[in-house]
């Protein structure tokens, strides 16, 4: 009987999607409870379960369709009263549908979770926690706020300029040597005015632009800043220098807290060190005058996946994405800048 099919096919979409579900709720409780990142690896094999990460939504689907067809006949015939009862026939069905669809937000949100926690886990970085070598915590506001001021390129929107998200983490190098590292994302906003006819200003449009870097603690080198854009620096970096090769002037712009200094710091060496930091990569770096502290930034995404997994519908492709995903721009600055600091 088709009404029988009909219950039966319920009762498979909604079985299959319970099982949905239920994978969910376990991969909450998994990344929860994972205490690193090959922990959260071996939660997911074996699963011992059905792997399904795929809602069952063909049937939703099909009585969007029938909807459809029972909206069909009003644009036929409108005054025609079985016209209109199969309108409202369609209505209920595409309304019905529509409750029936399930949506891939829950899988969404706990892979994106999952997503975080395996980027904490393997690449050791504590979000949200100032470094360790800071030995009386700021207040996480006034801890922000103290780096902003310590670098003048946290200035660059008029109506806005945050700091949305850092983390800490420690980088050794080949020589075991720790650096203290932050990283961060810089969101700033501009906004574009126009002034009518009778002379007032009128906001037409904000700008919204976003920026990463990384702090790195006790550093040795101080009063520099190098850029490859062509903006000029100001106070406390106030004098420009230029290279003796043509081509690394050309790519990079530096300046100077301290004339004679500067002149010190500048030795062919390290300038060729600058050059090859610099060399597939744009941004600013700057050196405190005072503080052991260095700042990069520039616009290169650095908690940007990826992946070689595109499409994730089971346990087994969510498993092979979080045990082969890479941050590839975190990654090359960790490693260009250690090479740097050597």
């Amino acid at each position: 009987m088709p009404i029988d099919s009909v219950k039966h096919s319920f009762h498979i979409r909604r079985k299959k999607n319970d099982v949905v579900f239920r994978n969910i709720a376990r991969l909450w409780e998994l990344g929860r409870s994972a205490h690193d990142h090959q922990a959260l690896l071996d939660g997911l094999h074996p699963w011992n379960a059905p792997i399904n990460l795929k809602f069952e939504n063909v049937l939703a689907w099909f009585q969007g369709c029938i909807g459809l067809i029972f909206l069909l006949p009003v644009w036929i015939t409108p005054s025609n009263i079985w016209a209109q009862l199969s309108f409202i026939l369609g209505l209920v069905i595409m309304a019905w549908a529509y409750f029936s669809y399930e949506q891939d937000d829950p899988i969404e949100e706990v892979i994106d979770f999952l997503e975080q926690q395996s980027i904490a886990k393997k690449y050791q970085l504590a979000f949200d926690r100032q470094p360790h070598h800071i030995s009386v915590p700021f207040n996480s506001i006034h801890f922000i706020a103290h780096l902003k001021q310590l670098f003048p390129v946290f200035e660059q929107g008029s109506v806005s300029n945050k700091i949305t998200r850092y983390a800490s983490t420690v980088w050794q190098d080949e020589n075991d040597q720790a650096h203290q590292v932050m990283l961060f994302q810089y969101h700033y906003v501009n906004e574009i005015r126009v002034r009518d006819k009778n002379g007032d200003e009128h906001q037409v449009k904000e700008i919204h632009k976003d920026l990463w870097g990384v702090f790195v603690f006790d550093i040795n080198t101080q009063g520099l800043a190098v850029s490859t854009s062509n903006k000029k620096f100001y106070y406390p970096y106030s004098y420009p220098w230029h290279s003796s090769d043509i081509q690394i002037n050309q790519r990079l712009k530096f300046y100077g807290s301290d004339e004679m200094e500067t002149a010190k710091l500048m030795t062919p060496a390290f300038v060729l060190r600058l050059a090859d930091f610099f060399k597939n990569r744009e941004g600013d770096l700057l050196f405190h005058p005072e503080s052991k502290m260095l700042c990069y930034i520039g616009p290169h995404d650095l908690f940007k996946i990826s992946s070689k997994t595109n499409v994730i519908q089971d346990i087994s492709a969510l498993r092979g994405h979080l045990r082969t995903f890479k941050l590839i721009e975190l990654e090359n600055l960790q490693r260009d800048l250690l090479l740097f600091l050597k």
